[in-house]
């Protein structure tokens, strides 16, 4: 009798339906920006759509990585996933690949690629300046303009970088704590330009704060098509950091199959696009191994920048 309801026990098991409990969604950053607001929409519906809990937890630190790396030591049994950013899996293994305590090809399994933004090129009001070549000139004019960023390696210092080499020029790179800051001083004159993620940038331009030279996207922006892409005077100028949704390696086939096309089908929910939209992103919607994909391409991409500016994070 015992050995019966062992066996029985067993294939209850192996027949468990997923999800059969609450599944853990690791937001690597603190609650209450566009990562954790996007992560929690997608999370009210997988939530409403599969009948259990998807529960935001924000692991913050070191720019991501602390709540990656919490996601890819835990069980690859579909009950931890997390949603993760360029910055996490696309810069941050090549600024500070022999810090980070993941590896982002072997310990990840790519799910679905969320959403993306482009950054937008802004000066404040008193640049003579209102297209890419009148702000190159300008450039040219007077070496070592200092432009605002989040820091060594983020996206707006990239950004500077890759037109330092596109366009010839040489800036000086000047680290804030946070963009809001950084664009309360260009707003106020105490720094002239930045290239700004769309979320944070957009509202002031069009408040008429600040003035959009270019944006990154790599053709017209949807949500901002009066702005210039960057590439129409320097083709092939683009720079669009991801959003997506990753769990750990050895996942399940057919969980992985599950979440892909769970998340596929959240992605496609009018209230959901509507509510992104507000965000400033644009969905990309890459299922699976379009998002690995199109990760491995970004992630080239930031390479040859960084190499070729020798930016380093000490």
């Amino acid at each position: 009798m015992a050995v019966t309801l062992g066996l029985l026990t067993g294939a209850a098991k192996a027949q468990e339906k997923w999800p059969s409990r609450p599944v853990t969604v690791i937001v690597p950053f603190a609650a209450g920006g566009n990562t954790d607001v996007m992560a929690r929409i997608f999370a009210e519906q997988l939530t409403k759509r599969l009948g259990q809990q998807f529960i935001v937890e924000n692991k913050a630190g070191a720019g991501g990585v602390n709540g990656l790396h919490a996601m890819t030591r835990a069980e690859p049994d579909g009950y931890t996933i997390a949603v993760a950013t360029s910055g996490g899996i696309a810069i941050n293994p090549i600024l500070i690949k022999d810090k980070i305590p993941y590896n982002v090809e072997k310990d990840f399994t790519y799910l679905y690629g969320m959403a993306a933004q482009p950054n937008i090129w802004l000066v404040n009001p008193s640049v003579p300046a209102n297209t890419m070549a009148e702000l190159i000139a300008w450039l040219k004019a007077n070496p070592e303009t200092p432009y605002a960023t989040s820091g060594p390696g983020t996206t707006q210092h990239i950004c500077g970088a890759m037109l330092e080499d596109a366009a010839g020029l040489k800036m000086t790179a000047v680290s804030y704590r946070a963009s809001n800051i950084s664009i309360q001083d260009l707003i106020g004159g105490q720094i002239k330009l930045a290239c700004d993620n769309f979320a944070v940038a957009y509202e002031q331009v069009k408040g008429g704060k600040l003035r959009a030279i270019s944006i990154t996207s790599p053709g017209p922006y949807p949500l901002a098509k009066e702005i210039e892409p960057t590439a129409a005077t320097l083709p092939g100028f683009e720079l669009m950091p991801a959003f997506g949704w990753v769990g750990p390696a050895n996942m399940p086939p057919d969980i992985v199959k599950k979440l892909i096309e769970e998340l596929v089908a959240v992605g496609k929910i009018p209230e959901v696009r509507t509510a992104l939209e507000k965000f400033g992103v644009l969905q990309t919607e890459l299922p699976g191994p379009a998002y690995a994909e199109a990760l491995a391409k970004e992630r080239a991409g930031y390479a040859r920048v960084i190499e070729r500016a020798g930016i380093k994070v000490q």
